[in-house]
Parts: C-alpha cells; structure tokens; sequence
C-alpha cells in the first residue's frame, strides 16, 4: 500500500535584491584590520550583510534565529545585551546565558543604552519617560519627564556626562549627567552590595539606608531645549565616536548636523555674551549664562533627495599644515583626531562622513568638510543636487562644491522601488523582475545582477515633435539644454506595469502605464522598439501566446492587443527582433486586471474589474465561458500544463480552481487571510502556488484539492511568483514506462484500475517539484528550493495538534489565582515565559531527585533505577541527578534564561533536597557556574523557605566558602601561568638572544610616541 500524502518540503535557498531595510539602523564597522569607515553593516531581512563602501559590494552575510517578539532597540556593552521587546527590557550576560527582564514603561521602548563600567541602564519609551536602571539591584532609580510627547530617541555622548532626547515636538532637550561618588570612590551599587555587619544586623535593607540615597547614584541637569528647523518629529540621534558632532534625523528629507562645543569655546561664547550685555546694558554681566543652543549649536542643514531610514556619523583624520616647520610639510602631513586645536597649526578642514540608508533601497555615504571656525547661522546644503551631479557624471561640479560630496553608493545589488513581478529563464539560470522605474536580470547561482535596464533608451514620437519646435522656438539658447530637459519629463512619467520575456531569454517585452509597449535586448540593455500607440490606457497584463509565437496585452481601457514576434532588416545590420500587431485589438465589457492563455493555443481567459472571468477563442474572440462568484476582481491567473485547468486569485482573499472544458468551479480555497497578489501552476506536476499582501505563500495539490504547506519570509507583500520544474515530466514519463512494461489489464482487473490511478498519482506528486521565486513589497526576491525531506500532511496535522494542546494545558497551568499578582506584573523577572519545554524539563528534573531520594535511602542490594541505567549512571545516584541537572542549560530542555523557568516549576519540597546537593556539586567543583546561578535563583524564589530553615542556612554558608575558595584557587591558576609565560619568554630571549614580540613592541611604542606628540600640541588658548 503507498504512502498517501506525501511531498517534498520546500526551503529557502537564497535571497537577493535587498540593499537595506528600513526598520534595521546601517552602522559603520571595522574591516579585519581594524580601519573604520570602510564597510558597513545593513539588515536585509532576516540576515545582516556587511557592505565594502568602496566596491559597493557584499563582503558576507550572517543570519540570526529570530525571537517571538519585535525587537526595538539593542545596545551591548562588553558581555552585557540589552534589547527593548514591546515594553519590557530584557538584559542577557553572552557568556552565561543567564539575564532577567525588566519592566516600568507603559508604552513600547524606543531606545536603550547600557553604561559601560557604571553597571546602569538607560531606557526611553513613547510614554514620555527616560527611565535610569540599577542593573545590580534591579530597579529603576531615577525617571526623566517634561517631554510633551514619547521619547522617540536620545543620544548619549562618549564620555557619557551629556543626554540629548528628541521628542515631537521642534526641539531637543540636553541634559548634563553627573555621577557621585563616595569617599571610598565607589558607587551607590557598590555600597548596597558592600558586606557591612551593620547592614545585615538590618531586617530591612531600607531602614539601613534611606530610600533618597537611591537617587545619589548620579544627578541630572537640565540644561534646556535646542531648537530644530524640521516640524516634523525626531527620528534617530547618533553621536559620532568622538562625541563633537550630533546628527538629527527627522521623519522629513532633512538632517541636522550639531556640534558640541568644547570648554574653551563654551568660556569663549560667554565671555562674547557678557561684553554684549555690557554694551547694551539691557542686564548684569554678571548673571549671563549660557543656554542649551549655545552649548550645541546647528551649523548644517541637508536636504537629501528621499526619505532616509537611518544614519550614521564618522569623523574621518583630518590634515594639519604647521607653517613654521616646511620640512613636516614636505615630508608628508600629520593626521590628527583632536577635537581642539591650538590656533599656532594650520587646519584646513574636518571632513564629517555620513551614511545614509534610504526607504527606496539605497545607500549614499556623503563627505561633508567642516571648517576650522565654525558657522555662526546653519548652512543649507542639498544632497540630491550632489547626487544629480554625480549620476551625470559632472565631476567639475562635484568638485566645485566645497563642502558637501557624494563618496561612495551601493545601489545596484536592488530596485529603488518594490518589485512588481518576476520571471525565471528558460534555462534557470537567471532571473529578471521588474520595477516601475527599471528592470534588472539576476544570476541565480551567485545572486549578482547581470544587467540593468532604464526607460533612458525609450524614444518616444510626441518628444520627437517637442524637441523640434523647441529648437526652432530657441536655437541660440542651446540645443543640448533643450534637448535634456525635454527628454527628463515625458521619460520621468513613465511607470512600467507589466512584462513577458520573449522566447530566448534575450528581449523583454514591458508595458507602461501610459499604454506604450518597447521591446528591450537584455544583451544591449537599451530599447529597440517602442510602440507609442499600442493602447490609450495603462498595460495591465502582458503573456505570451500558447504557441510562443506573439504576445498579448491586456489594458485599463478595455481592450486586449494581439502581436506578433517578427524580424526587422536593418539596412548594414543583422535582423533584429520586432513586435507587429496581428489584428485589430479586441473589446471587452470592463477593464483587464489579468490575462492566461492555454499551452494549446486553444483558449484565452480574460479576467476584468466587473468580477467576472471570460474565456474566449484565441483565433475568432468569440465568448466560451463566464466565470463568476468572485467577490472582489480577479488580480491574477495562471494555466495548468495540460489546458484543462485554470487558477484565479483575487481580492476576497480566495483561491479558485476552475474547469476549462465546462466552466465549473471545482475548489474554492479560504485559507488565506489577506488579498491574493499572485498564483502560478509547477508546471509538469500537481502543484500549485499562491501568494497574498500578508507575505504568506500557499503550496497547494490541484489533483487532491488540499493544502500542502506554507511558506513564510517575506516581510510585506508578495507581488509576484514564477516556477520552473527542476525535473519536467519526470513523474509522467516513469507512469508511461510503468504502464508500457505491465501486460494488457482484462475485464476482472477493471475493478482495480482506479486503484492504480490512485497509487501512479501518489508517486507523481511525490517525485515531481522545482524552484519558486518570490517578489515582495521588502525589495526582496526569494529562491524556494525542493529539499530531499519528506512532508507528510497526517503527521503535519498531528503535530499541530499536539502543540495546540500542549499551548491550552500550559495556559490553564499559568492561571492566575484569585486575589495573586500575576507573574508578568512584576517589575523584574526571569527572561522569555515557561513553555512546555521547561515544563517538561521541571518534570524530569523532580523525578531525578526522587530517583535519587530513593536510591539514597535504599539498600545496596538493589538494583538501580532503569533512568540511571540509561544516562550511564548506574552505581552512581549524586552524578545522575548532576548529569539530568545540567541538562537544562541545553536548548533541548530549557536553553539559556530557560533554566530558571524550569527551576520556578519545581515544589517547594523538592528544592529543599535540590539545595544541598547544589552546595556539594559546588564544593567538588562541578559546573561552579551553573550551580552557583542555580542557587542564587532559587534563594531569591524561596526566600522565607530560606531563612526559616537552619539546615539550608549551613548549607549556603559552605556554599559560599566554597565559592570564595574556587575563586582564589582560579586567581593563582591564572597569575602562575603569566608568571610561566613571563618565564618562558625570558629563557628564549637569553637562549637566542632576540627579542620575542619585538616587531609589535616597536609599533606600540610608536603609537605611542605619536599619541604623546598629540597630547603635547592640545593646550589651552586663551581666546577673546
């Protein structure tokens, strides 16, 4: 009896098309040698790709598992990660896997930065608040408020003493940070933690030490609001690495370059306020200060010629000319990071990168010279002029813009708007896909594009009749202008639609929403032929005939155009491939949404606006069927390979799978959940595809009428689908052998015949599959490979099954009881919530330690349990429950923060017989990381159960001990072997007489001459 049911699994295989996205910040990065400004790092989809700024190409590409909760923000700080999930922060040592989560905001979290070495965390979310976290005694100690709106970000400087916060309103608040420090030069943390005798003689850590000196971990000044030119809200704030310039993204086409000005220049500007106030006597020179605005001034604004997504700000090496010293110069030019320099050295410029990531897929990284003395007003600099320039290949103009210049751009590896369709090659091998503004042909194998085309070759005849009267309106004036500026418009309004590639894989064929049709040559990458009166409304559907012969076009005026593929003589040329229209276009009663014709030639389906379908005879037009009971207009259709069968998708979310020979509906398929974008048939096989504006694609099986799976990636909408069958007519061609080998079949084998129909189409399904290509509204293009593994649906849909009980079970055990608190309201607690996976492994943790309660108390005569004969334990009951104990910090039983998920599940009477062997393991040694969390999270769950019993009291007292003793045993382990190496190093030296590591050495005392040399010139001047 043959397997029923059974397919192959579809899995991604590639992605491509992707620049950057607009929900990942771009960042700069260092290369392998530790040079910034070299490559960036974008997010681009699911994976992160690092980008060479100078080559505009990929360097790699890593991928990351994703979490179940949108991740807002992320900073880390040596081993320490914190991210904002909706509106908890959850905090994760990398090393230990250990964290806790914490939650004070009423809104989602919109930014995060940890302290490094200060053991705090700052947090600002869209109820107005910045929150200061303890990380030690995990609390929130301070709130920042006055904002009129959320906080959409702030910035903190490098030497983490000045808060800048941008909320919705036209300004920025600074904010002036000072941390206090007691005599002892230690923290407030420091002094919670501190084993006083006083303090633990204290029932209540409170009474110890007054609830206000948890505020005196540090002290905020508000120092006032900076006022920006955007009325739009603030985007994104980002410090440069050496914390003298701020840039400010807005929602609008606008950033807003800042400077920090230093100390020097701060006493300069006051001293300039206070003559002033002097000279007008409208106040006392004595009781000037200075405001926010004078302390961080605007000096640029840039206009950038779209949307940005994010950005990012490095100060490059600048150049010093020192003029008392021509040698220097003519040897070469010191290059210097200070950020104030002594007005003896000549500074030419600071030069200001920024890198800008685009919501149409692009990224521009711009030069941005500063000069030596600041600006007194913002100056206005356009970036998409720059950007013009550069496209056109001005340089001279480039140059001539002292200030502002485009560097470097990574745009070709994607289209500047979301595809709108795909198509795969004939042979496989390539893929193009199509955009409004161009098309681009794609190498499946290494993902890199192979040609692009634009819409600058289309000519059309009314720019023709405009340039002539415009050259015979204005001769003098200059026919190159003219000639440019007539061109831009008409080309500029062109919006491709749709398109077919002709039989070849060499032309294209495109259609526009002007209703023009050009055939382009992929090998030329220009247009050779444009039909300007092909259709007086826009092209929404181009296919190609059954026999591959001519193209047909279907329009938003109601027509459908027929044309042929034919060759043009060009005179002292060879041929060239043209369109000609075969006959007259054809009329329908509404606007074309769709069009499919059958592999026969036989029959053409024409789907329309008025929710219906009609089938007509390819050569005579004339009406077959009318398809109806749509709800919405059928967006897409597609043929099988036999022309029987016809596949519709349309904006009721439905899937329908029509009969060509009689009409009829023979499936409605419900399952999507969002309107159908596109539906396509694998050829050679009974499989069929389907994609929706939810990113969600559909496998379906047309012969058992039944869902096979769901593929799922795309992060927007899918726009368009293509498949190519990987083996064509492979499962059909071993059905004819099959049927050609068995003998002819009598009258007493009739009865099994539909058995074996049944049986051959099982195999068919099974065998038969390809590739699938996907488009989406993320500027993404996805390659979906047929892996060798085994789908089943029967076990699919028992999988589901259990894990939708097993998630019903799991929310009955975390009811809340009547009048408790739930454990999500608190204010810290472990990370991620129980599954059945920690419960499961809370399970087995409990019968381990009653296996061993068991075995402990038993003879010796006994046999041992069946459990500790399977881990290998057998004589052994204290290393089983280690090894069962142990095993939480594997992803299979609990993994990471899971483990204290497991631990919270266990009865209070089994964590008094886990506690001392806990202790023990510590003692011996075991796992001292792993026991040592386990404990301490334990005695925090249990605290009374603790504290009331004087046996488990003994028991953490030699636990500590024992800590303490592992301690200064691994502290002489580490100094004994830098003391060998010492040692060994030094026996070398005299054995060989060299120096080991002398190459490094000279170029660290090199850098650091160089560094001291720096020092030595930032002296203070007296200015004014």
């Amino acid at each position: 009896m043959p397997i029923t049911n059974t397919y192959r699994r579809y899995t991604p295989d590639a992605t491509f098309g992707l620049v950057a996205n607009d929900s990942v910040p771009i960042k700069y990065i260092k290369d392998t040698h530790g040079k910034s400004g070299k490559c960036c790092v974008t997010g681009t989809g699911s994976s992160v790709s690092v980008w060479n700024l100078r080559t505009s190409l990929p360097n790699e590409e890593a991928s990351f598992r994703a979490g179940s909760h949108r991740v807002t923000s992320l900073d880390l700080s040596s081993s320490c990660v914190a991210c904002a999930a909706e509106s908890e922060l959850h905090v994760m040592d990398i090393v230990s896997g250990g964290g806790f989560r914490l939650k004070g905001h009423r809104g989602a979290i919109t930014s995060v930065k940890l302290l490094q070495h200060r053991n705090m965390l700052i947090s600002g979310g869209r109820d107005t608040f910045i929150k200061f976290w303890c990380l030690k005694t995990q609390h929130c100690f301070l709130t920042l408020t006055g904002h009129p709106g959320p906080v959409w970000d702030f910035a903190l400087s490098v030497d983490q003493k000045t808060l800048i916060s941008g909320s919705s309103d036209a300004s920025l608040r600074l904010w002036k940070i000072k941390y206090n420090n007691r005599a002892t030069d230690r923290s407030e943390s420091d002094f919670l933690s501190k084993p006083d005798v006083e303090l633990r003689a204290k029932d209540n850590l409170a009474q110890a030490l007054p609830l206000t000196d948890y505020s005196s971990l540090l002290e905020i000044d508000f120092r006032g609001t900076i006022p920006r030119k955007s009325i739009r809200r603030v985007f994104s704030l980002t410090f440069d690495p050496s914390g003298r310039y701020l840039v400010s993204q807005t929602l609008d086409k606008t950033l807003e370059i800042y400077v920090v000005l230093s100390e020097a220049e701060r006493q300069s500007r006051l001293r300039k306020k206070q003559k002033k106030a002097r000279k007008t006597g409208n106040s006392d020179p004595s009781s000037v200060e200075l405001k926010a605005e004078d302390e961080v001034r605007c000096i640029f604004r840039i206009s950038l010629p779209t949307k940005l997504s994010s950005c990012d700000l490095r100060l490059s090496h600048f150049n010093v000319r020192n003029p008392q010293n021509s040698a220097a110069n003519s040897e070469g030019q010191l290059r210097i990071t200070i950020l104030h320099v002594p007005s003896s050295i000549g500074v030419s410029f600071v030069t200001l990168k920024l890198l800008c990531s685009y919501r149409n897929n692009l990224v521009e990284e711009f030069s941005l010279k500063v000069p030596p003395t600041l600006p007194t007003r913002p100056i206005f600099l356009s970036g998409g002029r720059v950007a013009k320039m550069h496209e056109r290949g001005n340089e001279r103009a480039v140059e001539s813009d002292s200030e502002l210049r485009l560097s470097s751009r990574i745009s070709n590896p994607g289209h500047r708007s979301y595809p709108l369709g795909c198509q795969i090659t004939e042979d496989g091998s390539g893929v193009f896909t199509l955009a409004r503004s161009e098309g681009k042909l794609w190498n499946r194998e290494n993902l890199s594009c192979l040609a692009t085309i634009d819409w600058s070759s289309v000519e059309l005849k009314s720019t023709k009749s405009s340039l002539v009267d415009e050259s015979d309106a204005d001769e003098e004036e200059g026919k190159s202008r003219g000639t440019a500026d007539w061109k831009r418009d008409p080309l500029k309004a062109l919006k491709a639609s749709a398109f077919v590639l002709a039989p070849g894989n060499r032309h294209v064929v495109i259609g526009f929403e002007s209703g023009v049709i050009c055939l382009f040559d992929l090998l030329l990458k220009r247009s050779i032929q444009t039909v300007d009166d092909a259709h007086a409304g826009a092209v929404r559907s181009l296919i190609l005939t059954g026999d591959r012969k001519g193209v047909i076009s279907g329009t938003a005026n109601s027509k459908v155009g027929f044309w042929n593929f034919d060759l043009e003589l060009v005179p002292r040329s060879a041929p060239r491939l043209c369109l000609k229209a075969v006959r007259q276009p054809e009329s329908v009663t509404d606007q074309v949404t769709a069009l499919a014709a059958t592999p026969d030639n036989r029959l053409i389906a024409v789907a329309m606006v008025n929710l219906h379908v009609d089938v007509y005879f390819a050569d005579s037009f004339k009406r077959v069927h009318s398809l109806y009971g749509m709800s919405a207009p059928v967006t897409c259709m597609d043929v099988s390979d036999d022309s029987r069968l016809l596949i519709t998708g349309s904006g009721d979310k439905t899937v329908r799978l029509w009969e060509l020979q009689f009409g009829n509906c023979l499936r409605r398929f419900v399952e999507h959940t969002d309107p159908i974008t596109a539906v396509k048939f694998m050829r050679s096989s009974t499989l069929a595809f389907s994609a929706d504006l939810g990113g969600v694609i559909r496998e379906w099986d047309v012969k058992k009428l039944q869902e096979v799976c769901t593929l799922k990636g795309h992060e927007g909408g899918v726009t368009g689908l293509s498949t190519l069958p990987t083996r064509p007519g492979l499962g059909k061609q071993m059905k004819d052998n099959r049927s050609r080998s068995q003998p002819k079949r009598g009258r007493r084998e009739a009865d099994n015949a539909d058995d074996e129909d049944a049986d051959d189409d099982d195999f068919e399904a099974d065998v038969c599959g390809g590739v699938v290509v996907s488009t989406g509204r993320d500027f993404s293009c996805r390659v979906w490979l047929e892996s060798e593994e085994l789908l089943v649906l029967e076990e699919e849909a028992e999988l589901a099954r259990e894990a939708a009980e097993d998630e019903l079970e799991l929310g009955r055990s975390e009811a809340v009881v009547p009048g408790a608190v739930a454990p999500d309201a608190g204010e810290t607690g472990p990370l991620g919530r129980p599954t059945v996976t920690t419960r499961n492994a809370a399970d087995s943790l409990m019968e381990a330690i009653d296996i061993y309660s068991s075995q402990t108390q038993s003879q010796e005569s006994e046999p041992p349990h069946p459990l500790m004969v399977a881990y290998g334990t057998a004589n052994d009951p204290d290393r089983f429950l280690f090894t069962v104990f142990s095993a939480l910090r594997l992803p299979g039983s609990a993994g990471m923060a899971g483990m204290e998920h497991a631990l919270g599940s266990l009865h209070s009477d089994h964590v008094k017989r886990l506690l001392p062997r806990l202790a023990a393991w510590l003692e011996r040694g075991w796992d001292v990381e792993l026991c040592g969390r386990a404990i301490r999270y334990l005695c925090t769950l249990h605290a009374g159960l603790v504290t009331t019993d004087a046996n488990l009291a003994s028991t953490l007292a030699a636990a500590q001990a024992a800590r303490q003793s592992y301690l200064s045993r691994t502290r002489k382990m580490l100094g004994m072997n830098l003391a060998a190496l010492s040692f060994l190093q030094q026996k070398i030296e005299e054995e060989d007489q060299v120096s080991l590591f002398s190459e490094a050495t000279d170029q660290r005392a090199k850098r650091a001459k160089k560094i001291k040399e720096r020092l030595a010139q930032r002296v203070a001047i007296a200015t004014g």
